[in-house]
């Protein structure tokens, strides 16, 4: 992690099935990965307990294809724990962070300012704050009046505006990104990263 350097504690909020978690052990003594699915947080946990995991994947139809995903053996399993939790409400039990990574998060919850406050209260001084999404912003997840964009206002300048001033952007840039959906066809996305550094 550029200009980052060695942790003590990393957060990964809405971990899904912990890859990022996984990663985040290069850097961190510590890893917490929360999400808010029972089933993401028991894959999770598999992988991290033998560190591989067959999964089937769609080719065409209802044809599909077994195939075993397997963790880099240098990644330290043990750094890892992975708990049930709602990003919008973490346990005062999990205390502070040194980095707070919310990967495709941030559009997915009901009220996105209040995510940005909770991770406020999470980060230490001098931490960091990783956020990346694309920014699809669906009622389905968010209601209308909770989107933290407008016509006159972009998702990144409203997140700012929230983290100010505790908070300060240090750099965004776009990281696209490819989902498969089936042999034949891949979504194609760009999310937005921004790193923030609180004071």
């Amino acid at each position: 992690l550029p200009g980052i350097g060695r942790i003590s504690r990393a957060l990964d909020l809405g971990c899904a099935v912990g890859r990022s978690t996984f990663e985040l052990t290069r850097w961190a003594n510590e890893v917490i990965g929360i999400d808010l699915s029972s089933q993401f947080i028991a894959a999770a946990q598999a992988m991290q307990k033998i560190g591989e995991v067959e999964i089937r994947i769609l080719e065409e139809g209802q044809r599909s294809t077994v195939v075993t995903r397997r963790l880099d053996p240098q990644i330290d399993r043990s750094k890892c724990r992975f708990f049930v939790g709602d990003a919008l409400q973490v346990s005062p039990q999990f205390g502070n962070f040194d980095l707070i990574l919310a990967a495709n998060l941030i559009d997915r919850v009901p009220r996105p300012a209040d995510l940005l406050r909770e991770i406020k209260r999470l980060v230490k001084s001098d931490g960091h704050v990783i956020l990346a999404s694309p920014y699809t912003w669906l009622e389905e997840f968010t209601p209308r009046e909770n989107w933290l964009v407008d016509a006159t206002v972009t998702t990144l300048n409203r997140i700012q505006a929230t983290l100010e001033p505790e908070l300060v952007l240090v750099a965004a840039k776009d990281l696209p990104f490819l989902i498969r959906e089936h042999a034949r066809k891949f979504q194609w996305s760009a999310a937005q990263a921004s790193l923030w550094k609180k004071r």
